[in-house]
């Protein structure tokens, strides 16, 4: 079996009301002589034409006649087959088409590709929400997805101030996290994702002050670019899980956060990290050191049934998140994960077990985001 061709779609999602976009989903589409066709999901924040013509113009040329069952030898001359290595558009592009590879492997065999990846480590996938749908408050979110089944949930740090102002908004932090500890009670597990969005002191008074709620974990309270600031604040507050992960490519770029023991809980994603082959990788990196696996997976359908056939496989996983974007998310599958009260389960179906509507993803082009801004009352962006 050869690979005959490698495509790239990118379909533009609109936020609930449509003024906005709310993601570029970038599908990557890999066909074989033998009639079998591989689907995988590159998708990112920002650089998505990026991405999409990485996948076109340079690794198309290089995996056109290779055989997609060797998927270590491939991944392998992705690479290091070019000059410079690492970086989000290059490692985003080689996650989508690992993905690829993983589930036309698993179509060739007859088998799902957990199995591949050495069997189930557990009966299913607990799933976490997020604020998603478009509703009035992270309250209501927070109810909806309850009501669906889940029993976590994941929110941004509450209402962003104008001008930023990190010591102001942990006070909006911890109001809001109080209010959905008492409106969800005891049994759901909470998680806020900081985004990076605090310094060292402002963390460190976040934490203490979410202690009390038991959240499952706190997410990138200090920005991600060195790992010792999070390491601190790990020393500071053993009690409580501290996760990062989502904005690192690859196992080397996690060798020094889990080296310095930065964090509880790695959030690597299967459509930057390198793939599936990579994140089995990083998960077995993270076993060593007693680090759990919660794969950040805010995409689409291909993106969260990569990373939930990885995540069955892996002995030291916690919980993957669960973007809602409806109707879209429903919509764009011909069929797709199957999720039933908050859980991906497992099934039989080989593959990643799904299969896109490309006639509406070519209706929906690519839509540019807007910008990521935050300026303190002196004009500046601070260093989030």
């Amino acid at each position: 079996m050869k690979i005959t061709d490698v495509r790239c779609h990118v379909m533009g999602v609109p936020t609930p009301d449509g003024n906005e976009t709310r993601r570029n989903w970038i599908f990557v589409f890999v066909d074989t002589d033998a009639g079998i066709s591989g689907l995988g999901e590159a998708t990112t924040e920002w650089h998505e034409l990026a991405v999409a013509a990485m996948v076109k113009e340079h690794l198309r040329p290089r995996l056109i006649g290779q055989d997609p069952t060797h998927i270590e030898r491939v991944w392998q001359s992705l690479q290091r087959g070019f000059w410079w290595r690492g970086g989000v558009v290059a490692a985003s592009a080689i996650s989508g088409v690992d993905q690829a590879l993983w589930d036309i492997a698993g179509k060739a065999y007859g088998v799902p590709v957990y199995k591949l990846l050495g069997g189930p480590a557990r009966d299913s996938v607990r799933l976490y929400a997020r604020g998603d749908l478009g509703l009035s408050s992270l309250i209501d979110e927070a109810r909806a997805a309850v009501a669906e089944g889940f029993d976590a949930f994941k929110a941004g740090p509450g209402r962003m101030l104008q001008p930023f102002d990190d010591r102001r908004q942990v006070d909006v932090t911890l109001a809001e996290y109080r209010h959905l500890r008492e409106a969800v009670g005891p049994a759901v597990d909470l998680i806020v994702d900081c985004g990076g969005l605090f310094g060292p002191q402002a963390a460190a008074r976040l934490v203490a002050g979410l202690r009390e709620l038991e959240l499952l974990f706190v997410e990138e309270p200090i920005n991600a670019d060195l790992p010792s600031p999070l390491a601190a604040l790990k020393r500071a507050f053993p009690d409580v899980r501290i996760a990062a992960g989502e904005r690192l490519c690859t196992r080397w770029a996690f060798r020094e956060w889990l080296s310095e023991g930065a964090v509880d809980v790695i959030q690597a994603d299967v459509s930057h990290t390198g793939g599936i082959s990579e994140l089995m990788k990083i998960a077995h990196c993270a076993e060593v050191y007693n680090v759990l696996m919660a794969p950040h997976s805010p995409y689409g359908p291909v993106a969260l049934a990569a990373s939930a056939h990885a995540s069955a496989a892996m002995a030291n996983f916690l919980i993957l998140e669960h973007c809602r974007l409806r109707p879209w998310f429903d919509q764009v599958q011909r069929f797709g994960p199957v999720l039933h009260g908050g859980h991906f389960l497992l099934d039989d179906r080989p593959g990643l077990g799904v299969e896109l509507d490309l006639a509406l993803i070519e209706r929906h082009p690519y839509r540019p985001l807007p910008p990521r801004t935050y300026m303190d009352r002196w004009g500046a962006m601070p260093p989030i």
